[in-house]
């Protein structure tokens, strides 16, 4: 019995050594870990998220400021029709013959031969009505300069919602702790029951991306920046919200878009059926403006990619169709002709 004893209390003490070890195995092997997180954090994890984060901001930043050289020879063949009256300018003396009839007091002459010189510099009274035929070819020469911010385009909305599913993700991972340190003060604000804001503005937030390696609108003539916009070609805000990100985030940082108990989709719902009162047909507005293009032009559209070893299925949209066509009044770009028109 006593024996057993012995045995039981060398296996516990054995134990007991065993588990001192493994907990200082443990605590090494977590301390390690830690260490090496911290570093995927401040290595791995944070400059791909930011960087993906201040991509989609500098996109929508970025402006398009490219020089379009127009050179080409544009036919002309067309009738000018004049009418006018004007004053012709005699540059030589013209001489005229004509045959009058002369009487006077006790002298009748009939058939007689007038000669006559209308001297250079007489001012004649003419009346013009003819149509002037000109066939010919004009050189034009221009260097059409495009400035385009994209935040003022449907880019807009794409960058932007990508900005909203990737800004609290870059915000919070730069707001975690980067040590130890850090992390006992965190911890120690949670159990104090101070709150603690991972999506609290950072140095990160004060200036997210850096900007561009060239520059876009420098010089551009201040007239044409205040240039007003034709009202015919002015856009219409549709008033459709962009989705975001992860809705519990997305919240924090749009307040305003859930204010009224309403989700960015129901919003839209409102927006959708506001613009289909106002008469504006979707395809303005819903992405499908490339379709009715290439409707109008009369050519297919691709519905889905072709199968492996069979056809692709081809159909024509059926967009919403303008009741008339306004006229072209832009002359920056030229479009397709519409068939039939």
């Amino acid at each position: 019995m006593r024996a057993v004893k012995r045995v039981g209390k060398w296996i516990w003490k054995a134990l007991v050594v065993l588990s001192v070890i493994v907990n200082i195995i443990l605590i090494v092997v977590v301390a390690a870990l830690a260490a090496v997180i911290f570093d995927i954090k401040r290595e791995i994890a944070a400059p791909l998220i930011t960087g993906l984060h201040s991509s989609f901001i500098g996109l929508d930043q970025a402006t398009i400021d490219w020089t379009i050289p127009v050179r080409a020879d544009v036919p002309v063949n067309l009738n000018i029709p004049l009418q006018q009256n004007t004053t012709v300018t005699l540059t030589d003396a013209v001489p005229l013959s004509v045959f009058a009839n002369i009487s006077a007091p006790g002298l009748t002459v009939t058939g007689a031969t007038v000669n006559l010189s209308l001297p250079a510099g007489l001012q004649l009274p003419v009346s013009l009505d003819l149509n002037v035929p000109v066939t010919d070819s004009l050189p034009v020469a221009l260097d059409v300069r495009a400035v385009i911010p994209l935040a003022d385009t449907q880019l807009h909305d794409v960058a932007d919602n990508l900005r909203l599913l990737f800004e609290p993700l870059a915000v919070g991972v730069e707001n975690l702790p980067d040590d130890f340190g850090e992390t006992f003060a965190l911890v120690g604000d949670v159990i104090s029951g101070r709150p603690v804001d991972l999506l609290a503005d950072n140095a990160y937030t004060a200036r997210p991306w850096p900007g561009f390696s060239r520059t876009a609108g420098l010089n551009y003539p201040q007239s044409l920046l205040n240039a007003p916009w034709p009202p015919e070609n002015r856009p219409v805000e549709t008033g459709i919200t962009m989705i975001g990100g992860i809705p519990v985030l997305d919240q924090t940082l749009r307040p305003d878009v859930y204010s009224a108990a309403s989700a960015p989709a129901n919003a839209n719902t409102q927006a959708y059926a506001a613009l289909e009162a106002q008469g504006i047909p979707q395809q303005f507005y819903d992405g499908g403006f490339a379709a009715y293009r290439r409707l109008m032009r009369g050519e297919a559209v691709l519905d889905q990619p072709a199968a492996p070893g069979g056809d692709s299925t081809v159909s024509a949209p059926t967009p919403v169709m303008l009741p008339t066509d306004p006229p072209e009044r832009d002359l920056g770009i030229i479009p397709t002709p519409i068939p039939g028109q």
